[in-house]
């Protein structure tokens, strides 16, 4: 059997066969939002007047279990404070609808929050059930310092079902 290529042109076509796929691969670990640097750095109060600068984000969770497959909608609440010399970005769940607001932590505890172009781990989002002056507590990460969104960037949550 005669191979379509001559060998003297295999060898480097199946180099730069190589360094494509090594490129796509590199682009796909450098956009990867989870790399993105954050670390927790706790909890902040929250007063009535603060929780005017949150952003309400809508996302939908999918979470499966031995007693079945959950799907549900809920927001979180996210705030990006630009002011310090590391961006933070601090959020809470409201914890208002028992079994399903559960299952809406757990699903956020493996998603993450897409701030404009960069995604985080979304661990930093703090359940509570307490409200805005009610002793309403929000869970906080600093960013790398060279990573700064905009205080007004989009804001979205994005994840695969999770196991219960």
């Amino acid at each position: 059997m005669r191979f379509p290529l001559n060998s003297k042109l295999l060898m480097p076509a199946l180099g730069v066969g190589a360094l494509v796929l090594g490129a796509v691969a590199a682009e796909n670990w450098r956009n990867h939002g989870v790399l993105t640097k954050s670390d927790y750095v706790g909890k902040i109060d929250v007063s009535a007047e603060d929780a005017k600068l949150y952003r309400a984000v809508p996302f939908s969770w999918h979470v499966a279990s031995r007693a079945g497959a959950f799907d549900g909608k809920d927001q979180a609440f996210v705030r990006i404070d630009v002011s310090g010399e590391s961006a933070l970005l601090c959020g809470w769940l409201r914890m208002d609808k028992a079994g399903a607001s559960i299952r809406a932590t757990r699903w956020l505890s493996e998603a993450r929050l897409k701030v404009g172009d960069i995604k985080v781990a979304a661990l930093f989002v703090a359940p509570t059930d307490k409200g805005p002056a009610d002793g309403l507590n929000a869970g906080c990460a600093r960013l790398d310092v060279k990573t700064r969104p905009a205080a007004d960037a989009p804001l979205s949550f994005e994840g695969p079902p999770v196991q219960e």
